[in-house]
């Protein structure tokens, strides 16, 4: 089984690879255009060159909306392989008879080749977890590209090699090395980027799950001493319920989801959701989500309390306005102790000024019960 800092690096390495694809693409399509321009090709060759320009430039835009070859599996990064040695292999034919192209060696677009390399010095083969597998991978990439001019030109010149074009392979093959280096440049920031997510995340456990275990193990010999469990339990949840916010609210945007379903949870059994708020994948600036999610604990506990339990929370963006609506369906709030200027209410509501919003006692309807809205800017006016 992989260590876990091999997974963290497998995944922060796999979410780095699809924009270098992408640029990697790009770099083959302006190669093939600007072949078509420094090498002399047979007549009726450069619309194939053309094509093939036209043809990476798409697959770079693919990849950019979509997933590239690399991020698909092992089964297209075979082909995207291939298609390098074939690619680089046809144009070598097309070539006019006397044009040595960029190396002297019969190689048109020497980078066309190389540029990969730098994508596949650090892709996580088998996913880091075998690093002989890995470096056998990657050095026989390195010899095939290297040796693929040798190839060529023996099928060419039906291996009446020279001097000068041994002196080229050479030169291609110093290029390679570099280009590989390179690849292996960003891994190493891949490593560092690891290592400070890693720092990052300890520090996130130990601010706020360090002394949970001791709470845990309080709360059972609590319950085994005779304590009434259902005591016990709320005030262990409550502890939770302080410790993911914590957890929640050191990300500078925080999920609208990760908030309801934390306010939620502090209440346990005691509060039933008659309709969950559709919020999709929105998220809130910190000092925002600060506020909202201690005004949405605080609103759900007025239901617990005085509201009957049962709640209906719907939700709604107004442009840039964030809407919610809490329903219960208790005796009902009367307005003189919601404006109530010491009130829980009216203290969440000078929070809710200072940030642009607003928190207002509407009609309960012929239902009864309370029903109070929430509105919060998604972010500050300019």
């Amino acid at each position: 089984m992989p260590r876990p800092d091999v997974e963290l690096l497998a995944a922060t390495t796999s979410k780095l690879i699809k924009p270098f694809e992408a640029v990697v693409l790009l770099l083959q399509a302006t190669n093939l255009v600007m072949s078509a321009v420094n090498d002399r090709y047979r007549d009726g060759a450069l619309p194939v060159v053309f094509a093939l320009g036209g043809l990476h430039l798409l697959l770079a835009l693919l990849v950019v909306y979509r997933r590239g070859p690399l991020t698909r599996g092992h089964a297209w990064t075979s082909v995207w392989i291939a298609m390098i040695f074939v690619v680089q292999l046809l144009l070598a034919h097309l070539l006019a008879p006397g044009d040595f192209a960029a190396y002297g060696n019969g190689v048109p677009m020497g980078n066309y080749a190389l540029i990969p390399l730098t994508v596949f010095a650090f892709y996580p083969w088998d996913g880091f977890r075998n690093p002989l597998r890995r470096w056998a991978i990657e050095c026989g990439l390195v010899v095939a590209i290297v040796l693929h001019p040798l190839l060529i030109l023996g099928l060419m010149h039906r291996w009446d090699l020279t001097g000068a074009h041994v002196r080229s392979v050479a030169q291609y093959a110093v290029w390679a090395v570099v280009w590989f280096l390179t690849g292996k440049g960003i891994a190493w920031l891949c490593r560092i980027a690891v290592r400070v997510e890693t720092e990052a995340l300890t520090r996130s456990y130990e601010v706020a799950l360090g002394d949970f275990h001791s709470h845990v193990e309080g709360a059972a010999r609590r319950i085994d001493s005779g304590h009434d469990a259902r005591q016990v339990s709320r005030e262990l949840r409550e502890i939770t319920y302080a410790r993911r916010r914590q957890l929640l609210l050191q990300e500078h945007n925080v999920g609208a989801v990760d908030i309801v379903k934390n306010a939620v949870r502090l209440h346990g059994d005691r509060l039933v959701l008659l309709s969950p708020p559709r919020l999709g994948a929105l998220t809130i600036p910190r000092d925002r989500a600060i506020v909202l999610e201690q005004g949405l604990a605080d609103l759900l506990k007025n239901v617990v309390d005085h509201g009957g339990g049962a709640v209906a929370l719907d939700f709604a963006l107004d442009g840039d306005r964030m809407v919610f609506d809490v329903r219960d369906e208790g005796p009902g709030l009367a307005p003189e102790a919601f404006a109530e200027p010491t009130s829980t209410m009216q203290r969440l509501r000078r929070k809710l000024l200072e940030l642009g919003g607003d928190l207002l006692l509407l009609d309960p309807g012929p239902g009864g019960g309370t029903a109070i809205r929430l509105a919060l800017p998604l972010r500050s006016a300019r």
